[in-house]
């Protein structure tokens, strides 16, 4: 019990680190995206976005990402924006935005690497600015924030180096952020206090 209430701190002490990437890795893409992409000369299905061009600006698992969303989206009767479309992909999907498929580019579509890397991230040192480098820092966030997300164990995981890869991931963006998140995060705190920490209420709580 005591493991398992130091698992829940540790989920709630990263989470606003990880929603903070999320949001500000999303927003960068979508935005440095819709600038490389000539929505002019597009069709579109359901939104008016390069997100939902027809034909598909996207790789076939990005497409039915995009489809998933306009049905969630459709299933609350809400209407279909632009807005509520990139607010309904997850993190998964713009980290897919930086695997090798948008940098060799495809028929019809854009060519987002490496141009996206000086214009998306451009506090990440020069000789590090490549799609791979910054798709191999945040596929792991991915894997963390899902996991942090449905409670699952990360005790065992060293989140010291993953809050690490979170906050300088964020700074080759906004580095003034970062260093925000880092200096109120939670996390140090609840790792310093580890399982033992946990031990007096989880024995109150089995009593």
């Amino acid at each position: 019990m005591a493991r398992y209430l130091w698992n829940l701190a540790l989920c709630s002490a990263l989470q606003p680190a990880l929603h903070t990437l999320e949001i500000t890795v999303r927003n960068r893409l979508f935005w440095i995206f819709k600038r490389i992409v000539d929505e002019t000369r597009l069709s579109f299905d359901k939104v008016p976005c390069w997100l939902d061009a027809r034909p598909s600006l996207l790789a076939d698992h990005e497409r039915l990402a995009v489809e998933k969303a306009r049905k969630t989206i459709a299933r609350r009767s809400r209407p279909m924006t632009e807005g509520r479309l990139v607010s309904a992909l997850g993190f998964g999907f713009w980290a897919s935005l930086c695997r090798t498929p948008y940098e060799q580019g495809r028929a019809g579509g854009p060519r987002l690497w490496p141009g996206l890397a000086t214009r998306g991230f451009p506090h990440l040192p020069e000789a590090r600015r490549t799609r791979s480098r910054i798709f191999h820092a945040l596929d792991p966030l991915c894997d963390l924030r899902n996991r942090v997300s449905h409670h699952e164990a990360v005790w065992d995981r060293n989140l010291n180096r993953s809050h690490r890869g979170i906050l300088e991931t964020i700074a080759w963006i906004n580095p003034d952020l970062a260093t925000t998140l880092r200096e109120h995060s939670p996390l140090p705190a609840v790792l310093d206090k580890g399982v033992a920490g946990f031990r007096a209420q989880a024995e109150a709580i089995m009593a």
